[in-house]
């Protein structure tokens, strides 16, 4: 499981985008606690998108932990929750 920061931003991207590559390493679902973010643009939920869209051609999927009104909320006005599985978190 990878816990995602407070203030999933643009100005962490890179860092997080690092990272991401290293689980896509380990193959199969990945498992995202993002019960810490308080703060996510629209930089951060993009690379979401493309790692949801991603394991979905692999046949795995984003498996969320905890929850993330600010995350929720970016998704939602993206219009992207329902693809990412958020809905329900």
């Amino acid at each position: 499981m990878y816990q995602l920061p407070e203030e999933l931003v643009i100005n962490n991207i890179n860092t997080f985008h690092q990272t991401i590559i290293g689980l896509l390493n380990d193959g199969g679902d990945i498992v995202l606690d993002i019960s810490q973010v308080s703060q996510a643009d629209t930089a951060s939920v993009q690379m979401l998108c493309a790692l949801q869209k991603h394991l979905l051609s692999t046949d795995h999927h984003i498996q969320w932990h905890g929850n993330s009104k600010a995350l929720l909320s970016s998704a939602k006005t993206l219009g992207v929750n329902e693809f990412l599985s958020l809905e329900h978190v």
